[in-house]
């Protein structure tokens, strides 16, 4: 959860780079949405710091999204966090399921117009 600062930074910034498809925009942009709308799987007000999960699974499922559609390189050249990017998408991709609910992940996205990407590489 450390990493949402990070992540939000990263979207603002590829939303802003020209080299980025609208269409990816309009995918980071339904992420951020879901981050400030009052409306969560996980409410910050009933779960406190665990309400977090669900945005920092909707955000790097979106990054993944567009990872896996644009040149990487595009995406790292943003990231100011000390951790490896991708290996850290992945990683909470991987436990995307332990940590907001099995199955919830895809109805959140499907809400959002997000498909569940597969892992990157």
């Amino acid at each position: 959860m450390l990493l949402l600062p990070d992540l939000f930074l990263l979207v603002t910034r590829l939303m802003l780079d020209p080299r980025v498809e609208s269409k990816h925009k309009l995918y980071m942009g339904a992420a951020l949405a879901y981050v400030i709308s009052p409306i969560d799987l996980l409410s910050t007000r009933r779960f406190g710091v665990v309400g977090y999960l669900d945005d920092l699974v909707v955000v790097v499922a979106a990054l993944n999204s567009i990872i896996n559609e644009i040149d990487p390189q595009i995406v790292t050249g943003h990231w100011s966090g000390t951790t490896d990017l991708l290996a850290t998408i992945q990683r909470v991709l991987g436990q995307a399921d332990q940590l907001v609910g099995a199955g919830r992940l895809e109805k959140i996205l499907a809400a959002l117009g997000i498909r569940r990407p597969a892992p990157s590489v």
